[in-house]
């Protein structure tokens, strides 16, 4: 859709002002540092713990930290088997494996010994906590297609709140941009390309 505004003597050209942001976005190497996660899952059967259940995979997103690091979602990696990452443009998936986990949190940190991997990458830069009305980037692999996916909106909220996967209350920022399943994990960003928070389950 296009539509021209004029206003006090100024005319605006909606149309042209949203593919510049879009190719500014595109050529953004930070886009670069947000990795697709294969994780083959097999859960616990706690009544009949000699037993495995039926194992299950599933899709999430995952953002480059520095010192050839990823960070995920714990949920993501639950009770897992396998995991691969691919990069963005690569067909190539790559075996990763858990360092860390933060159930409380839901986050969990990768690593990848293939050097190949991380080869022309750069991590993400952390940013401070946004403000009410903030502008924020959501960006990751929901499901649906294998490209990348990009969601624009604003913080609407900032309030201590109940993470799904812990039993924990912790500090959460609600925002209006599209967040499906399999974002998780992803990067939210600022409007300086610096990640100001990672994308979860509620």
């Amino acid at each position: 859709a296009s539509s021209t505004r004029k206003d006090k003597g100024l005319s605006i050209d909606f149309k042209e002002s949203q593919v510049a942001d879009f190719e500014d976005l595109e050529e953004d190497k930070f886009l670069n540092a947000v990795v697709k996660v294969y994780c083959t899952h097999i859960r616990p059967d706690y009544g009949l713990p000699w037993q495995k259940q039926r194992q299950h995979s599933s899709t999430g997103s995952a953002f480059m930290i520095g010192d050839n690091k990823l960070l995920t979602n714990a949920h993501c990696v639950e009770h897992d088997t396998q995991i691969k990452v691919k990069r963005r443009g690569d067909d190539k998936k790559y075996v990763a494996k858990v360092l860390a986990r933060g159930t409380e949190c839901d986050l969990a940190m990768l690593s990848v010994e293939n050097e190949e991997f991380w080869r022309g990458t750069e991590p993400l830069q952390l940013g401070r906590l946004p403000c009410l009305q903030d502008s924020v980037t959501v960006v990751g692999y929901p499901l649906g297609g294998d490209t990348i996916s990009v969601t624009k909106g604003v913080v609407s909220r900032i309030e201590v709140t109940p993470y799904a996967h812990g039993t924990s209350d912790l500090l959460g920022v609600q925002i209006d941009a599209a967040i499906n399943a399999g974002n998780s994990g992803g990067p939210a960003f600022n409007e300086q390309g610096e990640c100001i928070g990672v994308a979860f389950q509620v």
